[in-house]
This record gives C-alpha cells, structure tokens and sequence, in this order.
C-alpha cells in the first residue's frame, strides 16, 4: 500500500505481446493473464484495460489479471493503466500489443 499523494507506477509487466488468437501465460481454468510489477498501489486502484474495468489478485508488489479473449481475437494495441479511484490519479500507461 502506498501514501495517498504517490502516483500508482506500473514498474514492469508481461507479456507484452501475443499473437492474434494465440493464448498466453496460460492458468489452470484456461484463462490467458498478464502480470503487472508496481509500486504505490492502495486498496482503491482499479486495473484498467483499453477503458475496461478488470478484476485482479495482488500479492506483495504483483498484480496478476485475466484478459478477455476480445482484448487478443485480433491485431490491435490495448493500453493498460491503473486508475486510482479515490484521487482520480492515473499511474503510467504500457501498452499490449496483439500482432
């Protein structure tokens, strides 16, 4: 958890791509999920996904989530941020690219 005058960073994640169709980071229910390394993350931040809103599990500085097959159907580039909600600050924006 972080103070509430730090913005929410995204420090690394991955994958940062996939091709159109191709599952990845495969979990046990045959979800595709990302992981997101991050700092400064409180109990109102929201994971956002190309605008969308998507549930996540966090442990210690990791954020692990799992992408709706429309986000990686097809070639495009989605931009991931966290949202948090009770300042409206936004942290960096990453960007995953189906190609």
């Amino acid at each position: 958890m972080s103070p509430d005058n730090e913005f929410p960073v995204i420090l690394k994640f991955g994958p940062v791509r996939t091709a159109p169709g191709t599952f990845f980071n495969t979990q046990a229910n045959g979800d595709s999920a990302i992981w997101l390394k991050v700092a400064n993350v409180t109990a109102s931040v929201e994971l956002r996904f190309d605008e969308d809103n998507l549930p996540f599990f966090i442990k210690n500085d990791i954020i692990s989530c799992s992408i709706p097959k429309k986000y990686y159907s097809r070639a495009g580039e989605y931009k991931i941020y966290l949202l948090e909600t009770s300042t409206g600050m936004t942290s960096n924006i990453v960007m995953f690219t189906v190609k």
